[in-house]
């Protein structure tokens, strides 16, 4: 039986009020009786309904899969700047939904001014907290850096804190840990990092946000440029703070930062691997314990 005449025998005798359909009698044109045009008036109404409904699910689908900066997804950061509309991150293995803000940054991208301020990061399970780092292994050479200006940190606090394979102009630090080492390498040759051209960049901020962890990430071999990078006051109750692969001009972590994992003084929570290279050293690091949680 067809759906038209479900609809049929639905209606049988009844009498439903519907519109009355024109008749043009000079043209002997007229409709069907009234049984027939209520039917198909229905028929219509039911439809109308379906589709009504179909559009329904496919916007709030639309909907739910659709990221605006900055919320929680991946967004690439490219040659004419950042694609504020980003991709659903991949799902933890557990099958639990990813809450990282993820910045690609493509060969040759530039940015005026990148600042990350009053965030909360920490997810169980999580290594880092904040990776600023190539996104894999494999994105290797002698130009695939994340070319900085000046890069400070003030007012944060992680349980520890890694920089390796990077070279920084001046590198002064003043940190708070719970214990640390300072292994970076004297290397009178490294250049300041002098990104003064604003051409084809931008500025983007984040601020206020609660996320499980930040990323930013070069992509390609041919590194990316950030004129400012500021962090302040990003609070993790777990995850390192990663960097590596950057050639900084200035680099500064004040003693406004506190640094530790409890584990005490006689065990790292800050480490600077001796594959940081520096023409400038200033340390005024100070042990004290200290447990981020």
């Amino acid at each position: 039986m067809t759906l038209f005449d479900k609809i049929c025998r639905m209606v049988g005798d009844r009498r439903i009020p519907s519109f009355r359909m024109p008749a043009f009698k000079r043209f002997r044109v007229g409709f069907a009786n009234r049984h027939a045009t209520t039917v198909v008036v229905m028929a219509i109404l039911v439809s109308a309904g379906a589709v009504s409904v179909g559009l329904f699910f496919a916007i709030r689908d639309v909907n739910s899969t659709t990221y605006n900066w900055p919320e929680p997804a991946e967004y690439a950061v490219t040659a004419e700047g950042l694609q504020t509309m980003g991709t659903k991150n991949e799902d933890y293995p557990d099958g639990t939904e990813s809450q990282t803000l993820s910045i690609r940054l493509a060969d040759g991208a530039r940015i005026s001014t990148l600042s990350i301020s009053g965030t909360d990061l920490g997810r169980a399970g999580i290594a880092r907290a904040l990776d600023i780092s190539p996104l894999t292994s494999a994105v290797t050479g002698a130009t695939a850096y994340l070319f900085v200006g000046n890069l400070t940190m003030t007012g944060s606090a992680f349980q520890t804190l890694k920089m390796e394979q990077s070279e920084v102009g001046t590198l002064t630090t003043g940190l708070l840990c719970d214990g640390h080492t300072m292994a970076a390498t004297i290397t009178n040759t490294i250049p300041d990092q002098v990104l003064t051209s604003k051409r084809l960049s931008s500025v983007y901020s984040v601020s206020d946000s609660v996320v499980d962890r930040i990323q930013i990430h070069i992509t390609g071999t041919s590194g990316a440029y950030i004129d400012q990078l500021t962090i302040s006051d990003v609070q993790a109750w777990n995850g390192e703070a990663y960097f590596s692969r950057l050639k900084v001009g200035t680099l500064t972590f004040n003693n406004t930062s506190q640094i530790g994992d409890g584990s005490g003084v006689d065990s790292a929570s800050c480490y600077f691997d001796s594959s940081v290279a520096a023409r400038n050293i200033t340390n005024t690091i100070q042990d004290r314990p200290i447990k981020v949680q």
